[in-house]
């Protein structure tokens, strides 16, 4: 029944623009020349991202969710290989109905196997005015009231390093509005595995 209102509930956000919903990344960059794949699933969907470092402090990326699908620039002003980092990044896409751009900023600190991270995001989409209730998504209420309007996310995670390529992430996050989007009863949890080369 639970897969059954996921596919709901997807459906019927496919009619609404979102931004991407998942980060499942640390503020630490990837590394020069250094490939990082990461993909997950959760209340949110499926996830899938790929970073590459084009400098020991700075990435792009692709990330592809259910939802929208779009191109990330990561910058890590301070990138420990022990201890904290603190990066800001940014993005651009597409979803069906509508466009999106973002900006992040990412706290992480790593120690042994784990490495737990914060990412506060804002999000500005343009897309058709629409309203999903509880009953229709089975998770999440809001109303998109505009045809352009900005949310905020709170993600809190953390990655277990299980060698020094791959490692599990684990996510919960939450929606918040700032201009014209309400929304309530909407925490996400998903969980990601990744490999680096």
């Amino acid at each position: 029944m639970r897969f059954i209102t996921h596919i709901i509930f997807l459906f019927c956000l496919t009619s609404c623009a979102v931004g991407p919903l998942v980060s499942h990344e640390s503020a630490r960059t990837v590394g020069k020349s250094n490939h990082e794949l990461a993909g997950g699933y959760g209340n949110a969907g499926l996830a899938l991202k790929w970073n590459y470092g084009l400098s020991d402090n700075f990435d792009l990326g692709v990330q592809l969710e259910s939802l929208s699908l779009g191109l990330r620039a990561k910058y890590s002003f301070l990138n420990m290989k022990e201890g904290w980092s603190f990066a800001t990044a940014g993005g651009l896409g597409s979803s069906v109905g509508g466009k999106h751009y973002y900006v992040d900023l990412m706290t992480s600190y790593f120690s042994g196997k784990w490495e737990p991270y914060t990412t506060l995001r804002a999000v500005h989409v343009k897309t058709d005015p629409v309203e999903f209730n509880d009953e229709d998504t089975g998770m999440l209420n809001f109303t998109v009231d505009r045809i352009h309007y900005n949310y905020g996310q709170l993600m809190l995670g953390s990655r277990f390093w299980f060698t020094q390529k791959f490692f599990f992430s684990g996510e919960a996050s939450t929606i918040f509005a700032i201009s014209g989007f309400n929304s309530d009863s909407n925490l996400l949890l998903n969980a990601a595995l990744g490999y680096r080369f």
